[in-house]
């Protein structure tokens, strides 16, 4: 897809700048009579890059067609003659983020509402439509950088009356649906490792059963993300060799397990906001649980995938930017920087596009979001947006 370039001749936006500079978003000349250039170049940034390194000041970012070709100080980066540029005077330069968890996300309202608060890419966790529909529907808003990105589990796995979309009854019958779903085009395999919640008992998959989801998954190169609530299914998920967990857990969260994860670099989307909500509603305590949880796992060094579980409860979810989830994170001790590079290269670690997305790096594709202020010092700067580009295509101005 060759970029499509949509400028005005004045951007009349104010940006408070991460580097101390200000002023208008302006272009440096007129735009290309064909509107069809293949280069764009963002100029006079800070950059925010998404891998956790420090911000860098007067940033250049270079985009050709989809993929971002050069990124750094402008001192350091060559733009092609005759560029079309916009200076963001100062403003912050991040990746596009991503929510890892949401359930619902196959209608094109909410993939809209998404992409414009920079939210690029979504991750739909389970869903109990037909999956040759729902991926018909994927690829269908994929060819539309209007639409946030879709990344798809289809149905969510288990057993006969447990907790999940599609009963498996076997070892055999579970390779057999893995095998179906990957080839019908799922992104990756969503299971329920669950057994009891809020008074509510189901059957469970058996560690036989996980385990060939898993190694079939796998031996696609498939991710498997799991559903767990309860510290004694999170060991069972690590046994059997799970890519991600679904679910802060809500019980008390041992050392070792905390090691675990770390150890096999298993990620963890918490979905804070979604215990609050069902905290809230049930009068428990499972929010404050699941921020102690988080923090002891943030501090070890665990590593952590935003996702917030919307349109997977009855709760009133952020619609777009997920700033509720963001700022239970801080809630959390998590820092600003480890915030951002949860919502960009975690993220796109467990959504399986960490070689596409999730950083600002040559050869990546551009997912951009432009910010007026510096989120690291105030990390609600996130929802001031100047400019989203989602497959080097400007969506928002």
């Amino acid at each position: 897809m060759r970029l499509r370039i949509f400028l005005v001749s004045t951007l009349m936006v104010f940006l408070v700048s991460a580097c101390d500079s200000s002023g208008p978003l302006t272009e440096s000349e007129e735009p290309p009579s064909n509107q069809d250039s293949v280069f764009l170049a963002l100029v006079n940034g800070t950059l925010i890059d998404g891998t956790g390194s420090d911000p860098v000041c007067d940033a250049v970012i270079v985009i050709e067609g989809e993929h971002i070709v050069a990124v750094g100080k402008r001192a350091q980066v060559s733009i092609p003659p005759n560029t079309p540029t916009i200076d963001v005077q100062g403003a912050t330069l991040l990746p596009g983020f991503i929510n890892a968890h949401v359930h619902h996300a196959y209608a094109r309202e909410a993939l809209i509402a998404w992409a414009q608060s920079g939210v690029t890419t979504v991750r739909d966790l389970g869903n109990n439509g037909d999956p040759a529909e729902l991926f018909a529907f994927r690829d269908e808003v994929a060819e539309d950088p209007k639409y946030a990105r879709l990344v798809t589990a289809g149905p969510m796995l288990t057993v006969p009356g447990g907790y999940g979309n599609r009963p498996i009854t076997s070892t055999e019958d579970a390779r057999q649906t893995v095998t179906a779903l990957l080839d019908g085009g799922a992104n990756l395999i969503k299971i329920g490792i669950e057994d009891n919640l809020q008074g509510r008992s189901w059957p469970m998959l058996s560690i036989e059963e996980i385990t060939a989801i898993v190694e079939t998954a796998h031996a696609r190169h498939a991710p498997v993300s799991a559903h767990i609530s309860r510290s004694d299914h999170l060991a069972l998920a690590l046994e059997t060799g799970v890519d991600d967990v679904a679910h802060m857990i809500v019980d008390d969260l041992p050392d070792d397990l905390i090691a675990r994860m770390i150890q096999e670099e298993v990620h963890w989307e918490p979905t804070l906001e979604l215990w609050q909500c069902v905290s809230t509603l049930h009068h428990l305590d499972w929010d404050a649980r699941a921020i102690d949880n988080l923090r002891r796992f943030s501090r070890a060094g665990g590593k952590v995938a935003l996702g917030t579980d919307y349109g997977g409860y009855s709760c009133d979810f952020d619609f777009g930017m997920p700033m509720s989830e963001i700022e239970l994170m801080l809630l959390a001790d998590m820092t600003p920087m480890q915030i951002i590079v949860a919502a960009t290269h975690n993220a796109a670690h467990v959504c399986n596009l960490e070689e596409q997305l999730g950083t600002l790096e040559p050869g990546k594709l551009a997912d951009i979001l432009v910010v007026a202020g510096n989120p690291l010092n105030e990390i609600q700067a996130i929802t001031d947006v100047q400019l989203v580009v989602h497959n080097g295509v400007i969506i928002r101005r």
